[in-house]
C-alpha cells in the first residue's frame, strides 16, 4: 500500500508530494487542479513502468495520431504515433524541468523515472539513428523502473514514439521489459469498461464468493437482483443479464440505466484488485445521490477484505457527503480520508481533511472541493 507519493515534472505538477495516504482516498479540487493526471501517476507507478500502461495512459487523452506507413513489401499500413510531451512539465522535451520522478518511499517503495536523451548525447540504443520514424530523430526515451529494469523507447523531435510493433523493429536485445505487476490495478475513467474486459473479469469472478459481492452492488440499485450471467457475445442490449426477483426472463443491464452500468464497472474492478490497486475517476457518474453512502461502504469492505487500495475524484459535494457519511459509520474511521488538490499559479499541493475535521465540514456546509 502507498503511504506517500512524489511526483516532480509529470504534466502539471512541478515539484508535489502527499503523505499520510489511506486504504480508501477520495480527491477532490477544482478543474485542472491534477486529480486525473494524480491517479495516472499512481497508475503508471503501480505498474512498474510497463510500457503497454504508458501508451494506454496517452491513448486514453487522446495524445496519438493514426498515419499511414509504407512497409517493405509495398503494403501500406497504418502506424500510431503517440505523443508524450504533454507528459513533460513545461509540454517540451528538453524542458527546464527534466526528467520525470515518480516515487513512494515508505512502507512499499517504487521508483519511476522517465528520461528523454538527445540524440547527442550517449545512446543506450545502438543503431537508433538509422530507425525511419516518419520523421526528425530527437534520441531516445529511457523509462526506468528501480535500479534495474529499463525500458528504451526511439522519439522523434516532435515528441512522438511508435506503438509495439515499431519497437520491435530496433534492437530489442538492448529492449528490457520489466517483469510485470503481479497485482491487479484498475483505472476505471469516465468511460465504461469494454465487454469483452468485463466478460474476461468475470470468468475470474463467477462461482467465487467475489460474485456475491457484485451482486451486493447491484442490489445498491436494484434491491431485486438475485443473479448475473454474461451472454456468449455482445447484444445491442450490452451482453449482460440480471435475474430479477419475480421476472420469469433476464434482464439485459443495458436497460437499466447509466448508473446500473457505473455501479457493476466499479464493482468488478474493486473485486479483481486483490492486493492491488482501483483508481476511479469521478467515481460519482451516473449514480443517484441517495446511493451513494451504499456505494462507499461497498468500497471500504471490499478495500479492507481484498487488501485494495482505493483512489478516487468527484467534483461533487453529493459524493463527498456520502463518502464522510459512510466513513463515520465504519468500525475503523482511518479506512477513508479525503485531499483537496489545491493550485495556485503552479504549485499544487494537497490538503488533508482528517474523518473528524470532513464531519465538521460536512455539518457546516465548509466548502472542501
Amino acid at each position: 500500500m502507498l503511504r506517500d507519493l512524489t511526483l516532480q515534472n509529470y504534466r502539471c505538477f512541478k515539484d508535489f508530494h502527499i503523505d499520510d495516504l489511506a486504504r480508501v482516498n477520495l480527491i477532490v479540487g477544482q478543474n485542472n487542479s491534477g486529480k486525473t493526471t494524480f491517479l495516472e501517476a499512481i497508475y503508471l507507478l503501480v505498474n512498474e513502468g510497463n510500457i503497454q500502461f504508458l501508451l494506454e495512459v496517452l491513448n486514453s487523452r487522446g495524445e496519438l495520431t493514426v498515419e499511414p506507413s509504407r512497409q517493405r513489401n509495398g503494403e501500406v499500413v497504418s502506424q500510431r504515433h503517440y505523443q508524450t510531451l504533454h507528459l513533460f512539465y513545461g509540454h517540451q522535451l528538453n524542458n527546464f524541468g527534466g526528467a520525470i520522478h515518480i516515487r513512494s518511499t515508505k512502507e512499499e517503495p517504487l521508483s519511476l523515472k522517465i528520461q528523454p536523451n538527445p540524440i547527442d548525447q550517449q545512446l543506450t540504443l545502438p543503431g537508433l539513428e538509422d530507425l525511419v520514424l516518419g520523421g526528425d530523430l530527437f534520441g531516445e526515451l529511457v523509462v526506468s523502473y528501480g535500479q534495474y529494469s529499463k525500458i528504451i523507447i526511439p522519439i522523434r523531435t516532435d515528441g512522438t514514439i511508435g506503438d509495439s510493433r515499431y519497437l520491435r523493429l530496433g534492437n530489442t536485445s538492448k529492449l528490457v521489459f520489466p517483469r510485470g505487476s503481479s497485482n491487479q490495478n484498475y483505472f476505471l475513467t469516465t468511460t465504461n469498461i469494454s465487454f469483452a474486459r468485463l466478460s474476461v473479469l468475470w470468468d475470474r469472478i463467477t462461482l467465487t464468493p467475489k460474485e456475491q459481492s457484485v451482486v451486493e452492488a447491484l442490489q445498491i440499485l436494484e434491491p431485486d437482483v438475485e443473479r448475473i450471467s454474461f451472454t456468449s457475445r455482445q447484444t445491442s442490449n450490452s451482453g449482460i443479464l440480471l435475474k430479477l426477483r419475480g421476472q420469469p426472463h433476464p434482464v439485459p443491464l443495458g436497460s437499466m440505466g447509466d448508473g446500473m452500468r457505473r455501479i457493476i464497472n466499479i464493482a468488478m474492478a474493486a473485486v479483481s484488485s486483490e492486493n492491488g490497486f482501483l483508481l476511479v475517476d469521478e467515481i460519482d457518474t451516473g449514480l443517484y445521490y441517495q446511493t451513494q453512502t451504499d456505494m462507499w461502504r461497498l468500497i471500504f469492505e471490499t478495500a479492507k477484505r481484498l487488501n485494495v487500495q482505493v483512489f478516487a475524484t468527484t467534483h461533487s459535494w453529493d459524493c463527498i457527503a456520502a463518502f464522510q457519511e459512510a466513513l463515520d459509520n465504519s468500525e475503523d474511521s482511518s479506512v477513508g480520508k479525503l485531499f483537496r488538490l489545491s493550485r495556485r499559479g503552479e504549485d499544487i499541493r494537497a490538503v488533508e481533511y482528517t474523518p473528524d475535521e470532513l464531519s465538521v465540514a460536512v455539518r457546516q456546509s465548509i466548502e472542501v472541493r
